[in-house]
C-alpha cells in the first residue's frame, strides 16, 4: 500500500465519506487511493466550489468536511473557502500537496509559501511528510477542526513520500470517537453552582443562541420551557427552538431598538454557543451589560472577546445544558416570571419591526411580495427542509420572512458573505442529508458566479430545487447606488437564458411568473436538479428611490458648483 493508501484509510477510520476536489499531476496518486478507498470522490468545477461543498456537508451533518487541491492555482482557488469556514466556525480539512523543489533553483513551478497564506485563516498548519507519523497527524488535524470553536486546518502533503509504497501498520484504535473529538473541557463545579445560582435567583431569563447549539436543540427546548423563558437566536443559530414555538422570537433582521428592549426586560441573559460576532451581535449594537450575562461557548476565545461576561463558562453547550436541566430545582424554575402573554406581546412587538419599505416585485406569488412567496414555500417544504441563500438581496428577504423550524434549517454564508456559497453549499448539505429537503434560493448575479456546480449536481444525480431571482441586477449594490445617486453602475448582469442554460448542463428548468408552489413541489420530488426562474422587478418603492437619488445627486452637483463660486469670491 502507499502512503496515499493509508491516509485514505485513516480518513475513513474519522468517518469521513465524501472528499471534494479536482485531480492534478501532483496529486494522480492521491485518487488512484480514492478510487480503490470506500470514500466517495465529488468533483466540482473548480476548488472553490469544493470548499463550499465541504462546507455544506459540515453544517448538515456536524462531521469535518474534507477536500484536497493540488499547490499553487488549486490551492488560492480553494482559500476563500477556508476564510468562509473561519468566520462561520465550520470544521474543514484542507488537503494539499506541496510545490515541486529542486533544491539551487528559484522562481520553481507553483512554489507559492501555501502555509503562510493560509495562516491567518486556519486554526494550524499541518506536514505530513513521513508516512509513519500519517495516521497521528491526520488524527490531531481532524480533532484541531473539531475542538473549542471549529474552524479549518490545512494539511500540507509531501506528494513523493505519500506516493511510495509503506509498510502496512497493524490496525490501530482511534486515538478517540470521532464524535467526541472537540469536546471542550468539563465546566468546573464551583462554575456551574455559580451558574445555577444566577438562574435560580433570576425572574426574567432570557436565552440568546448561536449555532453552537445546534447540537443541543432537544436541552436548549426543554430548559426554555422550564423556565418559561424567551429565546432569541443569531442567524446561524435560527431553528434551534423552531421559530413556531410560542418561546421563540425570531429576531434577525428586526429592529435592534426593540431587541435591546427585551434585552433590558431581562434580568438574566444566558448565552449559549454564540461568538457574538458582526451578525450575531447585529453590528454589535446589541446592549448587553456585564452584571447580567452569562456567555456559554466550547471556545475561551469567544469568552469576553466583545461582551464581558460575568460568568464565561467554557463548555460543551450540550454538556452543561444536560446538567442545568438535571439540576434546577422545580422551586428554582418556578421563579420565572414571564407569562405567556408576556412572551407573545414581545414576540408581536419585535415582529412589527421586520417592515421595510423597500423591497421588489417578487413573481411566483399573489399578491407579488416577497412575504408571500416565502410564506408559500414554507407551506411547500417540510419541517426539516434546509433553505440555503446566497449572499444578496434574495438572502435578506428569505432571513426576514422565512420561517426556521428545524435546527440548521437555514444557511447562509454569515460573516464573509461569499457571492457564489449557494448552490456548492446546497449540493455539499444534499450529499450529506440525502433524506432531508434542500432548496436553494439565489440571484441571478450569484448563478453566474458558481452555476457551472450544477453539472456536478446533474452527475451525482441530486434533486435539489435551485430557485433564482432574476432581476437582471446585483440587485442590493443595485439599490445602494440608486439611493445615492440616482443611476446604477456596472451593476447588470443580464444576458443569461436560464432555460437554455439548464437543458445545457441537463437540469430541469421551470418558470414560476405566477405561481412558487407546483414547480417547487415537482421539484423537491425530482431526481435531478431544477432551476427554478422568478422573475424579480421593480416595486413603486424602487421607482421612488430612484427619483429621490436623482434629485439628491442633482443637489449635491449644483450645491458644490456654487461652493466654488462662492469661495473663489471670497478670496478674491
Amino acid at each position: 500500500m502507499t502512503g496515499y493508501d493509508l491516509l485514505c484509510r485513516t480518513l475513513e477510520s474519522l468517518g469521513v465519506e465524501v472528499v471534494f476536489g479536482l485531480p492534478g499531476s501532483q496529486n494522480v496518486a492521491f485518487f488512484e487511493a480514492l478510487r480503490k478507498s470506500s470514500l466517495r470522490i465529488v468533483v466540482p468545477p473548480h476548488e472553490l466550489a469544493a470548499a463550499f461543498m465541504a462546507i455544506g456537508l459540515s453544517r448538515a451533518s456536524g462531521k469535518v468536511g474534507v477536500i484536497t487541491t493540488i499547490p499553487g492555482p488549486g490551492f488560492t482557488y480553494a482559500v476563500t473557502g477556508l476564510a468562509e469556514a473561519r468566520l462561520d466556525s465550520v470544521p474543514l480539512l484542507c488537503i494539499v500537496q506541496r510545490p515541486a523543489e529542486s533544491p539551487g533553483n528559484r522562481f520553481q513551478l507553483q512554489n507559492i509559501n501555501q502555509a503562510a497564506i493560509a495562516g491567518p485563516l486556519v486554526k494550524r498548519v499541518f506536514r505530513l511528510d513521513d508516512p509513519a507519523t500519517l495516521p497521528a497527524v491526520t488524527e490531531s488535524a481532524h480533532a484541531c477542526a473539531l475542538e473549542g470553536e471549529p474552524g479549518p486546518v490545512l494539511i500540507e502533503v509531501d506528494p513523493v513520500a505519500l506516493a511510495a509504497e509503506v509498510v502496512r501498520p497493524a490496525d490501530r484504535p482511534i486515538g478517540a470517537d470521532p464524535a467526541a473529538f472537540g469536546a471542550a473541557p468539563g465546566v468546573p463545579a464551583e462554575a456551574l453552582q455559580a451558574a445555577l445560582g444566577r438562574i435560580a435567583a433570576a425572574r426574567r431569563p432570557l436565552l440568546l443562541v448561536g449555532q453552537g447549539g445546534n447540537g443541543a436543540a432537544d436541552g436548549i427546548r426543554e430548559l426554555a420551557e422550564r423556565l418559561r423563558c424567551p429565546v432569541l437566536t443569531s442567524t446561524s443559530g435560527r431553528g434551534v427552538l423552531a421559530e413556531d414555538h410560542r418561546l421563540s422570537i425570531p429576531s434577525d433582521l428586526r429592529d435592534v431598538d426593540a431587541l435591546n428592549a427585551l434585552l433590558a426586560e431581562a434580568d438574566l441573559v444566558l448565552a449559549l454557543g454564540i461568538k457574538f460576532s458582526h451578525n450575531g451581535a447585529r453590528g454589535f449594537r446589541l446592549r448587553l451589560p456585564r452584571e447580567r450575562l452569562i456567555h456559554v461557548d466550547a471556545s475561551d476565545e469567544v469568552l469576553g472577546a466583545n461582551y464581558s461576561p460575568v460568568l464565561g463558562l467554557c463548555a460543551d453547550v450540550a454538556g452543561l445544558v444536560l446538567q442545568l436541566n438535571r439540576r434546577l430545582t422545580a422551586a428554582a424554575v418556578a421563579g420565572s416570571a414571564w407569562t405567556a402573554e408576556a412572551v407573545a406581546g414581545w414576540r408581536a412587538r419585535i415582529e412589527a419591526g421586520c417592515r421595510v419599505q423597500i423591497e421588489p416585485r417578487v413573481g411566483g406569488a399573489d399578491p407579488a411580495t416577497p412575504e408571500k412567496f416565502f410564506g408559500i414555500v414554507r407551506e411547500v417544504l417540510p419541517r426539516d427542509g434546509i433553505l440555503v441563500t446566497d449572499s444578496g438581496w434574495h438572502q435578506m428577504l428569505a432571513r426576514r420572512y422565512f420561517p426556521v423550524l428545524t435546527r440548521g434549517g437555514l444557511m447562509i454564508p454569515a460573516d464573509l458573505q461569499s457571492m457564489g456559497f449557494g448552490l456548492p453549499a446546497a449540493i455539499g448539505a444534499r450529499l450529506a442529508a440525502p433524506t432531508r429537503p434542500v432548496l436553494l434560493v439565489t440571484g441571478d448575479g450569484s448563478l453566474l458566479m458558481s452555476g457551472m456546480a450544477l453539472v456536478t449536481a446533474v452527475r451525482h444525480h441530486i434533486g435539489l430545487p435551485v430557485i433564482v431571482f432574476n432581476d437582471g441586477h446585483y440587485g442590493l449594490i443595485r439599490i445602494e447606488q440608486l439611493r445615492d445617486y440616482g443611476r446604477a453602475t456596472g451593476v447588470a448582469c443580464d444576458g443569461l437564458d436560464l432555460e437554455s442554460f439548464a437543458a445545457a448542463v441537463g437540469a430541469r428548468y421551470a418558470l414560476a411568473d405566477r405561481d412558487i408552489r407546483s414547480p417547487l413541489q415537482a421539484a423537491l420530488a425530482a431526481r435531478r436538479p431544477t432551476v427554478i426562474e422568478v422573475p424579480v422587478g421593480a416595486s413603486p418603492a424602487i421607482r421612488k428611490v430612484r427619483a429621490k437619488g436623482v434629485v439628491r445627486s442633482t443637489a449635491r452637483r449644483l450645491l458644490g458648483r456654487q461652493l466654488l463660486v462662492w469661495l473663489k469670491r471670497y478670496r478674491r
